[in-house]
C-alpha cells in the first residue's frame, strides 16, 4: 500500500499539497524506512531513511526530518548498536527543540530514552521516557505513542531490578495497548510482561509461557519483526512442555 501510494503521490494537485501543510511524497519515503525497521528489513529501509537525512532542513517539516533518525534509534536497539542510538537520538531531540513542536518533543524525548537503554544508562532512560510520558499526557501531544513509551519504560525498569515499577508499568502499556487496538506495542509489552514472569515462581513461569505465547503471535500477525531478537532468548525459558513452542 505504501510503494502505491508513493508511487501515485505526484498526482496530489498544489492546492491539496498546501491544505495538508507538508509533502507527502518526503513523508511517505520516510514513513516506508520505518515501517521496513519494525519489518527488520534494516537494509531495505536504509535508502529511504538516508534519502530523507540528507534533505536541507529548509526542505522538509521537522517531523518527517527526525522519522529517520527515530527508525535508526529502533535498529540501533534491536541490534545493540550504542554509537548508532546515540548518534540520533541526540539528532532527534536537537531537531525537537528547535523545533518547538510538543508533537515531535514527546517522540525524540521517548527515542533518546530508549537509546539510553541501548547504553545501560538505565537511570537516564526511565528519567526520559517518564519525562515523555508525562508531557505527552500534560500537553496531550504524541499520545497515540503511548503504549510504546510505557512499553519500553516497564522494560528499562525491569533491566533495573525494579521489578514492582516494571510489572505495574507493564501492565498499564498492555491495557492501553488494547484498548487502542496498538498491537506492536502490545507485542513489545507481552515480551517485557513474559519476561518479567519467567523469572518468577513456577505458577507465574506457567503464565509467562502463555504471554509468550501470545506475543509471539502478535509479532507474527502484526510483521513487527525487530522484536524477535528480543523474544527468542526468552523461548529457553520456558516451563515443561511449553519449552518446545519455537520462535520464528
Amino acid at each position: 500500500m505504501n510503494i502505491e501510494a508513493t508511487d501515485r503521490a505526484h498526482e496530489i494537485v498544489q492546492f491539496d499539497r498546501q491544505t495538508l501543510g507538508f509533502d507527502i511524497e518526503i513523508w511517505l519515503i520516510a514513513l516506508r524506512g520505518r515501517t521496513l525497521v519494525m519489518l527488520d528489513r534494516q537494509e531495505e529501509a536504509r535508502p529511504f531513511l538516508d534519502r530523507i537525512l540528507e534533505l536541507e532542513s529548509s526542505q522538509v517539516d521537522p517531523v518527517h526530518h527526525v522519522m529517520p533518525s527515530m527508525a535508526y534509534v529502533d535498529t540501533a536497539w534491536a541490534q545493540e548498536k550504542l554509537g548508532l542510538a546515540r548518534e540520533h537520538a541526540d539528532r532527534a531531540f536537537a531537531i525537537a527543540i528547535k523545533s518547538g513542536n510538543p508533537y515531535l518533543r514527546v517522540y525524540a524525548q521517548a527515542s533518546r530514552g530508549l537509546s539510553h537503554i541501548v547504553s545501560g544508562r538505565l537511570t537516564s532512560a526511565i528519567e526520559d521516557l517518564s519525562e515523555a510520558l508525562r508531557f505527552a499526557r500534560c500537553r496531550k501531544a504524541g499520545l497515540e505513542n503511548e503504549p510504546r513509551i510505557l512499553a519500553d519504560l516497564a522494560n528499562a525498569y525491569r533491566l533495573n531490578g525494579d521489578i514492582q515499577n516494571s510489572f505495574s508499568v507493564v501492565n498499564e502499556a498492555i491495557k492501553v495497548a488494547i484498548d487502542r487496538n496498538a498491537r506492536v506495542p502490545e507485542c513489545l509489552a507481552r515480551i517485557v510482561h513474559a519476561k518479567l514472569l519467567l523469572s518468577g515462581t513456577s505458577d507465574q513461569k506457567i503464565a509467562g509461557s502463555g504471554e509468550l505465547e501470545r506475543a509471539q503471535a502478535l509479532m507474527q500477525e502484526t510483521g513487527a519483526m525487530i522484536f524477535k531478537a528480543m523474544i527468542a532468548p526468552s523461548m529457553d525459558e520456558l516451563p515443561g512442555a511449553q519449552a518446545s513452542i519455537k520462535a520464528n
